[in-house]
């Protein structure tokens, strides 16, 4: 038996480690581990009200927190039996969208890309390309305005609330953004253009896609759960489907459908189950390369969703023409849930309140530990497929393609190569 140990993994949010068990030089079994201190946010929310909550779950990850909030929301309106006017909603999805252009372009350029170059960092990669550092960093900063110019802020946004938002920005403000947005959009195409010209390792990998779909746009917050088998049901329904179960490796909880399959949510999922739903000049140029079960390609379809978010959000602040801020709405005691899509996948959230609208129960379940057997599964299956290469670089490699975001602390993923153990 050999052991094999990467110290560190880094261009990966959170604390984890990968074990890879082998006989001889055949993979026999993959176990991620990821022992960061559980945090605790459901028993943390116990108690709070929904304007609390709002801000509370935002500071569950500094790269997504809109997604946390608006999860959130979704729920208690859902309770509260809210009717949010037209103008909100489309204004929280231009919102989204500017959380997608931010969290995927920090993963593609600067976690993901150097993987394609053989770089072990952007920084290696930089001094090379610096044109791809400003193509990184001009669409970031178009992401954060968006969240920014809805939000309040593009870190822990605070703008957000039961029935829409505390303020509406101001036309000048308004046009600002779209400015920032119309400077981003060319070179966003121009990165798929690149990314297309990649030669990718041919892995094809037998997986349940799951996402929001069922909806006349693609979706972000809109539709049902859908799967890529044929599934459809409603969001209300998602924990009769799902199952939360825990291993001793890991401070995550796991999860699986309720007939015991692995599944996958994220970009590579959106993109196979609504691929209909893309403009048609995107779905033309991708046309042969997505929807697709290879992992390496989830980079690319990453980049079709910067490019289709920064045209929905330029689309909606176009025609926007102004609405009262908010809709009222009286508490009540009662159960609700929501789901959205997270940039790395479906964000679930349950809420139980009562009369006084505090918090009696809460549920918060994320992509990423959705996706903890599917990156083992990966692994192994990349492991198998490509034995050409160092297996440690391959292995990173194969867990980068998720985005994985075990935290939003520093981070670092260990691999060992280990005996094999009973699971």
């Amino acid at each position: 038996m050999g052991e094999v140990r990467i110290d560190p993994l880094t261009r990966m949010e959170g604390l984890g480690r990968l074990f890879i068990h082998t006989e001889g030089e055949e993979i026999k079994d993959v176990r991620l581990e990821i022992f960061e201190p559980p945090r605790f946010f459901e028993r943390l929310l116990k108690g709070k009200k929904p304007d609390q909550v709002i801000d509370i779950v935002a500071r569950i990850c500094g790269l997504c927190p809109v997604a946390y909030q608006l999860t959130a929301v979704e729920a208690f309106e859902s309770i509260f039996e809210v009717k949010v006017p037209r103008h909100i909603r489309e204004l929280r999805r231009a919102l989204y969208c500017g959380e997608w252009v931010s969290s995927h372009s920090a993963h593609i350029f600067f976690l993901h890309l150097p993987d394609f170059y053989g770089r072990e960092s952007f920084l290696e990669l930089m001094k090379e390309k610096r044109e791809l550092l400003e193509a990184g960093l001009q669409l970031r900063k178009a992401g954060n305005s968006i969240i920014e110019l809805l939000g309040g802020r593009h870190i822990h946004p605070v703008n957000i609330r039961v029935g829409g938002f505390y303020r509406i920005p101001p036309a000048p403000r308004i046009e600002n953004t779209l400015a920032e947005i119309e400077s981003a959009l060319p070179i966003a195409e121009d990165v798929l253009d690149l990314l297309l010209g990649i030669d990718y390792p041919e892995v094809e990998k037998e997986r349940v896609f799951i996402s929001l779909g069922n909806y006349e746009k693609y979706p972000i917050t809109e539709g049902n759960i859908v799967s890529s088998e044929g599934m459809s049901i409603e969001k209300h329904e998602y924990e009769e489907h799902f199952v939360e179960y825990q291993l001793p490796r890991s401070t995550a909880l796991y999860s699986r459908l309720k007939d015991g399959r692995v599944y996958e949510v994220g970009a590579l999922a959106r993109v196979y189950n609504n691929f209909a739903r893309l403009p048609q000049d995107l779905k033309e140029k991708v046309e042969g390369t997505l929807p697709t079960r290879n992992p390496f390609k989830s980079i690319i379809a990453r980049t079709v969703e910067v490019i289709y978010a920064l045209r929905e959000a330029k689309h909606i602040l176009e025609k926007f023409e102004g609405g009262e801020s908010h809709a009222e709405y009286s508490v009540r005691e009662g159960e609700g849930v929501g789901i959205t899509e997270a940039p790395r996948g479906i964000l679930y959230h349950r809420y139980r309140v009562n009369s006084k609208g505090e918090v009696v129960f809460a549920n918060i379940v994320p992509p990423t530990s959705q996706n903890q057997r599917a990156m083992e599964e990966d692994v192994f299956l990349g492991l198998k497929t490509l034995k050409e290469g160092d297996i440690r670089v391959l292995a990173e490699r194969l867990v980068r393609n998720f985005d994985p975001c075990i935290s939003c602390a520093s981070h670092f993923l260990e691999v060992v190569r280990a005996p094999l153990r009973q699971r």
